[in-house]
């Protein structure tokens, strides 16, 4: 059964290293502050977590089995295999958050984006662009996260992934994180 507050789920996605996850924690400050019932989902993931990193926190990190059966007993609205790990967003919690008249808030791939949209057609989406190519190549190299390897395959998938940004309701192109967290509060608390 689809939820009747649909238009409380916003959907956030952006190219790794464009800073959505930055954006969304200064929105869940925001809404904290200022007393508004907002969630942010939990995927689930077969990856290992990294430095930092905490289960139940940052993701629930589950082995490929328990994915799998998940995946038998429909337990996810959207799942995908993302770099050779798997990822997938629960529908109980998203429903049962929107029923108790939160705002739902989910970090997802493009990709997820998309079939979240479909389960849910009235839900707002968002997509965060890098400035440029260039800009968000210097932003995965300053974060120290990833080999030079895998920032080449980041920046070479983010030219795809900018291409469907036409596919999202709302475009916030992140040249300032203050700016862009001011636009993105604007879009969520309307």
């Amino acid at each position: 059964m689809l939820s009747d507050n649909q238009d409380q789920l916003f959907i956030i996605t952006a190219p790794s290293g464009a800073g959505k996850t930055s954006l969304i924690k200064n929105v869940l400050s925001y809404a904290q502050s200022n007393g508004y019932k907002v969630h942010l989902t939990l995927s689930h993931t077969t990856r290992t977590p990294r430095e930092g990193e905490k289960d139940g926190v940052d993701y629930c990190f589950i082995d490929e089995n328990t994915f799998k059966e998940n995946i038998n007993n429909k337990v996810y609205v959207e799942h995908a295999e993302v770099h050779g790990n798997l990822y997938g967003t629960p529908k109980d919690s998203i429903d049962a958050f929107l029923a108790d008249d939160f705002v739902v808030l989910m970090e997802i791939d493009w990709q997820g984006a998309l079939k979240i949209l479909e389960a849910y057609p009235k839900a707002e989406s968002v997509f965060i662009s890098p400035p440029s190519i260039e800009d968000l190549r210097q932003r995965l190299l300053d974060r120290g996260l990833d080999s030079e390897d895998v920032i080449n395959q980041r920046v070479s998938g983010a030219e795809k992934e900018i291409s469907q940004k036409t596919n999202f309701k709302h475009e916030i192109i992140n040249f300032s994180l203050d700016t862009a967290t001011k636009k993105l509060i604007n879009i969520i608390f309307r």
